[in-house]
């Protein structure tokens, strides 16, 4: 077990790195960090990693939509499981978007138009849950993006069509939607991500950040009693609000500091008690102190935040890189080139002293 933690350590961070930069021994413009890249093996091929996440036996299970697979690693082997229309008990998709463990090793697999697959390692079994335009019950689109299974076990399910809580026993799903005139609904349908805070509040990120046209999304507040959302927007007259409704990647750090990321300048730190959000965006004449810097295509928001032991604060970029952001200074570290992105990193106590003991 020391040997795949080791593994797993290592692997984890030269894989959300190097494989985004083929060929780059030396990431940092300012701190020159030196990663071996691990070799998939023969017959295994690594494409695009959108999701990873790590079970409770410290296995990484990585989601690679260039090959439509979903891989185990553990510390030395590859294992894939792939799509076979021909077996309805394999992988339910060939475009996995997005990735969640459970305390009990259950890997639950979002597909972005396939929707929700349920795997069970311990029996090799998928178990599937699609959009019945038939079944009121059903999940609500196939469109999946983000999952969580909160403290209390419940599941939900970030769909195209709003915010699902499926009932495992029956395999019903609850909908929670966006509907007009009514201020305490969703903010927006399109749900982007899910997060749970250390106090249990449920947080939802909505807007679709692909389309350049629509100003809709925001970040909302899920009350467990009530069934309702407090919504927090996009207000052009009050700079505390979102600089946009765009919401993909929520953090609550060691601190207790509540970040948000978003399309354009992007990075928030929020107050939640009062629900102002203090925006990091671009200046010029201090290039160092950037939430990102600007960018010439439409695709520019923030796709996962995350803290190390450290403090610092982490930043994925569409189309600009992984950015290191320091809470005190307000400083930016760059590593690798502005033209490509990073989807995803996994939120896991290897990464943290893998960063730490680096000093990444």
């Amino acid at each position: 077990m020391r040997k795949l933690k080791e593994n797993i350590t290592q692997f984890f961070f030269v894989l959300a790195i190097v494989l985004m930069f083929p060929g780059t021994s030396v990431l940092s413009q300012s701190l020159k960090v030196v990663f071996e890249k691990i070799q998939p093996g023969k017959g295994v091929s690594l494409g695009k990693i959108n999701a990873v996440t790590q079970d409770n036996l410290g296995f990484m299970w990585l989601s690679d939509q260039s090959n439509g697979t979903i891989i185990r690693y553990d510390g030395t082997n590859f294992k894939q499981y792939k799509h076979d229309p021909k077996n309805p008990g394999s992988l339910g998709g060939t475009y996995p978007e997005c990735l969640f463990s459970t305390d009990s090793g259950i890997i639950w697999i979002g597909f972005y138009g396939q929707g929700l697959d349920r795997f069970d390692p311990r029996t090799n079994t998928f178990n599937h849950y699609r959009h019945d335009p038939q079944d009121p019950n059903s999940l609500s689109n196939d469109m999946v993006s983000a999952i969580l299974v909160d403290h209390l076990g419940k599941i939900w399910v970030g769909t195209d069509e709003g915010l699902d809580l499926l009932d495992p026993e029956t395999g019903n799903f609850l909908h929670y939607r966006h509907k007009e005139n009514d201020s305490t609904s969703l903010s927006h349908n399109v749900v982007r991500s899910l997060y749970e805070d250390r106090s249990g509040v449920l947080w939802i990120g909505t807007g679709f950040a692909y389309d350049p046209d629509s100003k809709e999304g925001g970040l909302n507040r899920f009350d467990r009693e009530s069934g309702s959302f407090q919504r927090y927007v996009h207000d052009p007259k009050n700079p505390g609000s979102l600089i946009s409704n765009k919401v993909r990647a929520i953090l609550e750090d060691s601190h207790g500091n509540f970040w948000v990321g978003t399309d354009g300048d992007g990075l928030h730190s929020m107050d939640r008690e009062t629900g102002e959000f203090t925006r990091y965006t671009h200046d010029p004449n201090q290039p160092s102190k950037l939430s990102r810097p600007p960018l010439d295509g439409v695709f520019d928001h923030i796709t996962f935040l995350l803290e190390d032991k450290a403090g610092k604060i982490w930043m994925g970029l569409e189309n600009a890189g992984l950015r290191k952001f320091d809470p005190i200074t307000h400083s930016i570290t760059q590593f690798g080139n502005e033209t490509r992105d990073f989807n995803s990193l996994v939120n896991n106590e290897d990464w943290k002293s893998f960063a730490r003991s680096n000093s990444v």
